[in-house]
């Protein structure tokens, strides 16, 4: 399985709700960077409780129109973040608005192909003017 391959999976299974299945994809000591949120992760755990903070703000949220990268012992994704905001975000209430974000996630692989490393970058300015949190620049 390339790494590609890998990539897409763990978005099938996130989009599918299954995020223990990723176990067998992931390093336990996985470290992971949300740069938007200033977040180090630093195991699988913490990795699959970050994805469970997304679904408990957005239950169906989904990765989709994803375009895959590999090169060397990484796979580059660019896809768009979807789903309707039905639980709390980040500490802001629920507001039943849909967000439409366009994300940048980074996986780095060791040997065994197994995700080592992971960073993902996303539009937080738009999220909140998507949610009714922020007004947009002028």
């Amino acid at each position: 399985m390339g790494h590609n391959d890998t990539h897409r999976t763990l978005h099938q299974l996130f989009n599918a709700n299954d995020l223990d299945a990723m176990d067998g994809y992931i390093r336990e000591d996985l470290t992971s960077v949300d740069h938007p949120r200033g977040l180090s992760l630093k195991s699988r755990e913490e990795f699959k409780d970050w994805l469970r903070e997304w679904k408990t703000a957005i239950s169906a949220a989904r990765v989709d129109d994803a375009t895959y990268y590999e090169s060397g012992n990484a796979s580059i994704a660019t896809f768009h973040g979807r789903g309707v905001n039905d639980g709390e975000m980040a500490g802001m209430p629920a507001t039943g608005k849909a967000i439409d974000v366009p994300f940048c996630e980074f996986l780095f692989f060791d040997a065994d192909g197994k995700v080592e490393a992971s960073q993902i970058y996303y539009d937080t300015m738009t999220m909140l003017v998507q949610l009714g949190h922020m007004q947009p620049p002028s």
